[in-house]
């Protein structure tokens, strides 16, 4: 039983590793965005500031799948298996989602929440979305949408081109 732990293990570090690395960064873009006051101040930005995160997250599933491709599939990898493998690595994401939203709400910017009931017009319908257990929710399954979109489109790239 431990020898197929380990195996198993060994056979998803690379997505463990680049899921834990994706939340590591998704903090980070948290704390640039409060650096700049998207939190407070600057707050009609935020939408726009989530979406050039994307462009970072693509990023970091093309680095996991080029090393997946590389260091586990000897330098040939098929669409489905880079599919497989963002899928992997998007359910770890979803694990760590909500730890991270608390992390995000509760230590880098307790003062979000607050400020976008303030920003919304509907204050009743404000509070209803925007509060942790909301955002934890949410959250994973954005994780798990957004993340299967990039896998399969950056799959789709990284894959072993077929010769003629």
């Amino acid at each position: 039983m431990q020898n197929y732990t380990l195996h198993t293990m060994k056979k998803f570090a690379i997505e463990i590793k680049w899921g834990i690395r994706y939340t590591f960064c998704y903090l980070a873009w948290a704390i640039l965005e409060k650096s700049l006051g998207i939190y407070g101040e600057n707050m009609s930005f935020y939408m726009l500031s989530s979406l050039l995160f994307y462009l970072f997250a693509a990023l970091i599933y093309t680095l996991a799948l080029k090393e997946k491709k590389t260091h586990y599939f000897n330098g040939s990898m098929d669409w489905k298996q880079g599919c497989a493998t963002g899928l992997y690595m998007t359910i770890v994401i979803a694990l760590l989602m909500p730890l991270t939203q608390a992390s995000l709400h509760e230590l880098i910017a307790p003062e979000f929440f607050e400020n976008m009931i303030k920003a919304s017009k509907d204050k009743t319908s404000a509070a209803t979305y925007f509060n942790l257990k909301s955002y934890i929710i949410q959250s994973i399954f954005f994780a798990l949408s957004i993340g299967m979109v990039i896998s399969a489109i950056v799959a789709y790239f990284v894959q072993t081109k077929k010769t003629k």
